[in-house]
């Protein structure tokens, strides 16, 4: 049954998960939930979020090149259905994830269990309040999550990692950022595979002022996200950005969308 944005928006946390594939059918001109609204999204509709999350895949394997965490406790934050908590959990010791929509922690649960990791524990979690005890982890993530830096600061062991994961400030919306927005202010080369990654030292001042041992790192790369046709890319970008990103994936015959990531990196001083 569609339910509409009011019933949504009452269900709140606890707002349930619509049939796996029921994604696919609704009115372009007003879906129910809009595009763009991504917890609604995929909170209803956690199959789209994760099968659409192929950069989380990306972020993390680059993460890996970057930081061993194989003998890491690490907590992954906003961890959505799975995608960054799934890759963590191939290094890191031991991943305790958190969210607070129910649809997408029983998204992932099953996920965990279908793969038969065992080194993962979600748990309800709000990122401003945090149900875990002052220096507990090694490293706290976030991935394509809103931060609270002084909470994760705190549940932080002292030269813990901070990350902060996602798409470049300027390419929110990776490669389709300028075409929705008929804008020009990205080169469309830096969406290119053999684009040179950056590393560039910014101020501690970006992680709210929590105490730093030196400088943020920004790791910064492109990452092409590959689906298994035009179609199923255009299918699933056309639900969350709308008709023009379908017509963009459709008219290029293209099964890839690419991202300009950048992985913030700091560690905590206590």
């Amino acid at each position: 049954m569609e339910l509409t944005l009011e019933a949504i928006k009452n269900a709140g946390y606890k707002l349930q998960a619509a049939e796996k594939g029921s994604w696919k059918v609704y009115n372009e001109e007003n879906p129910v939930p809009g595009y763009f609204q991504f917890d609604w999204l995929s909170s209803r509709f956690p199959d789209l979020y994760h099968d659409f999350a192929l950069s989380t895949v990306g972020l993390i394997s680059k993460l890996h090149t970057i930081i061993d965490f194989s003998d890491m406790n690490v907590l992954d934050i906003g961890a959505g259905t799975g995608r960054s908590s799934i890759e963590l959990s191939k290094k890191a010791k031991y991943v305790t994830s958190t969210d607070v929509y129910d649809s997408v922690m029983n998204f992932a649960k099953d996920e965990i269990s279908k793969q038969g990791i065992n080194n993962i524990h979600y748990e309800y979690g709000d990122r401003d309040n945090l149900p875990f005890s002052d220096s507990t982890f090694d490293a706290v993530t976030f991935s394509w999550a809103e931060v609270n830096h002084k909470e994760a600061y705190r549940v932080l062991k002292n030269n813990g990692y901070l990350i902060q994961m996602g798409s470049i400030p300027e390419a929110l919306c990776g490669e389709l950022t300028d075409h929705l927005n008929g804008t020009n202010n990205n080169d469309p080369k830096i969406f290119l595979g053999n684009y040179p990654d950056e590393v560039i030292k910014k101020d501690k001042t970006i992680f709210s002022g929590v105490p730093l041992i030196d400088s943020v790192n920004a790791h910064i790369f492109t990452y092409n996200s590959i689906y298994d046709s035009p179609e199923e890319v255009a299918a699933i970008a056309g639900r969350l950005y709308g008709p023009k990103a379908k017509k963009y994936f459709l008219s290029r015959n293209q099964n890839t969308f690419s991202w300009r990531m950048e992985i913030l990196i700091g560690q905590v001083k206590k």
